[in-house]
């Protein structure tokens, strides 16, 4: 045998019982390849994912390195080259410009946008309204224990973003190199190596807590300026060469900040800059987004239905679950399903003014509670946005702002349904598949409070019907699903931003204000930390690579 250097590949699908030694691994790895398990110098184990289909089972994806650098011929079905080494590392900028840059907002996309630019040497500041985590948490538990509001440092808003206080999930449908980076940065600041190689990566929001600090430590470090309660009321634009310009912010308190370029990172809720970018001009539009409930079950039930005889097998993760019904057709489809499934979790307050409700999910990273919820939402088009009828805001700004008022007038619903004091209403399953108003509901994980109460007030009927209809699809999947157990608690208005502001494919810069770069989740690209990242990585690298000219 030719005993060159080693050939590496990639191997995919090898299954593994779920109690079984991952040393099987090199003999699954070798059969597929047709070769002696002793040709294998190494085995890397790249991804592992659950199959809960029958016994439970891991599906591993690994890369080996074969002895000899043998010729295999044809590779067999799900083997291929591995990449070379270094092919899938960041590219390195050497910034010859010395600019300023502000980035607004310290979600995964400011973090990540701030910190790539800083580790290049770009002098960055990065600013937001709310507080570092040591005190936003103690704002989160009056929120939560006693229903009392901080508008600019809630669940929403604050150091972390509002992943914070979520399941952390770091899964992304995003196909990008960049993905390996973010779940890499997250080690190196203390994140468990395991989130590397699992299917489905979370971190749980004690993890992010404290990656959070570390972040943050690492941004000073790199000489970032980061800044909390620095509410930004206005972006300075001026008109130069016959175009405008960013040149800076302006705080609540006066405070000018003078800058080159801004980075706009302000997370889906930032109904005030949304405002204030309308009044501005800024080019936007009103985009989908989904409403609907979280549900909650109790998690030995979804344990039951997902591992059936197997549920009371030790060392199986707390069960999760993924739902989809669509409905029409053509134009007319609309998508109802499940999102930001939290396993062992709680429902939590995710609202951000005081006359309205908004619920969300989070879980602990060992997701050892008792509950397990979800969203339950319905997709929503633009022409869907004056379905409550006349509300004042709908015509504000020519309508572009209409997404952002039916967020608000369903969260003001659910508000005075659940009698106030950001009591949640709440509802059987059961009793809203059949359109009936619940009497009585049993305590829920959300702690301040539920009211039972007929749901179908919160929404326009479109809304109701669409999920009324889905809830029989989800039955026949997760048999169950719908009983006198299982609560729906209102409303979970913010999946998404209203919103998406224009920017150049190739720039990344406003299409209507130069040198100002929308980013992530707030500005309509992006749906969760990961992906948020990876845009705001794609945004510092577009700055580094116009500083390196």
């Amino acid at each position: 045998m030719n005993q060159s250097k080693s050939k590496r590949l990639r191997v995919g699908d090898l299954r593994v019982d779920f109690q079984s030694d991952e040393s099987e691994l090199r003999a699954q790895a070798a059969k597929k390849l047709g070769v002696s398990p002793s040709d294998i110098e190494e085995v890397e184990i790249l991804k592992r994912s659950l199959d809960a289909r029958g016994r439970p089972r891991y599906v591993y994806n690994v890369e080996v390195a074969l002895s000899g650098a043998r010729a295999l011929g044809k590779l067999p079905e799900g083997v291929k080259e591995a990449p070379a080494p270094g092919s899938l590392t960041p590219e390195k900028f050497n910034p010859r410009k010395k600019e300023r840059v502000i980035v607004i907002g310290a979600g995964p996309a400011g973090l990540f946008c701030a910190n790539r630019l800083a580790d290049s040497g770009v002098e960055t500041i990065l600013l937001d309204r709310g507080q570092p985590v040591e005190v936003r948490g103690r704002d989160v538990s009056a929120l939560m224990h006693r229903g009392e509001l901080k508008e600019d440092s809630n669940i929403c808003f604050g150091e972390g973003g509002a992943g914070t206080w979520s399941d952390g999930k770091l899964y992304t449908r995003v196909n990008d190199v960049r993905v390996r980076h973010v779940l890499e940065t997250i080690v190196a600041l203390g994140g468990p190596e395991e989130i590397l190689i699992n299917g489905k990566p979370h971190l749980g929001t004690d993890r992010l807590v404290a990656l959070c600090k570390a972040f943050r430590a690492h941004l000073i470090g790199e000489g970032c300026q980061v800044r909390f309660g620095a509410f930004v009321s206005e972006l300075i634009v001026e008109e130069e060469r016959g175009e405008r310009v960013v040149k800076g912010v302006r705080l609540r308190d006066g405070e000018r900040i003078d800058a080159d370029r801004v980075v706009l990172a302000v997370g889906h809720s930032a109904r005030e800059m949304y405002r204030h970018l309308a009044d501005l001009k800024v080019a936007m539009e009103p985009k989908p987004f989904a409403v609907g409930f979280r549900v909650e079950h109790r998690q030995e039930l979804i344990n039951s239905i997902q591992y059936g005889k197997y549920a009371d097998l030790p060392d199986l993760p707390a069960a999760d679950y993924r739902l989809a019904e669509n409905l029409g057709k053509g134009a007319e489809r609309r998508g109802i399903y499940s999102f930001c499934m939290c396993p062992g979790g709680q429902v939590v307050p995710s609202h951000t003014l005081p006359d309205g409700i908004c619920v969300n999910g989070m879980s602990h990273a060992s997701r050892k509670g008792h509950w397990a919820n979800s969203a339950l939402v319905v997709s929503v088009r633009p022409e869907d946005f004056g379905a409550f009828g006349p509300i004042d805001e709908l015509d504000d700004y020519d309508g572009l702002l209409a997404g952002m008022a039916f967020q608000h007038e369903a969260e003001r619903r659910a508000y005075k349904l659940g009698g106030g004091g950001f009591v949640a209403p709440a509802q059987r399953v059961s009793d809203f598949k059949q359109g009936v108003a619940s009497t009585s509901v049993r305590k829920t994980t959300y702690k301040t409070g539920i009211a039972p109460a007929d749901l179908s007030s919160c929404y326009p009927a479109f809304v109701i019907d669409a999920l009324r209809v889905a809830l029989d699809g989800f039955e026949r999947r997760m048999r169950g699903f719908v009983s006198d157990d299982a609560l729906l608690i209102g409303v979970e208005t913010r999946t998404s931003a209203p919103v998406q502001i224009d920017r150049d494919a190739t720039s990344y810069q406003s299409t209507s204000v130069a040198r100002l770069y929308p980013c992530g989740e707030g500005s309509g690209y992006g749906g969760g930390i990961v992906s948020a990242a990876i845009d705001g990585l794609r945004v510092a690298e577009t700055i580094l690579e116009t500083l390196s000219v």
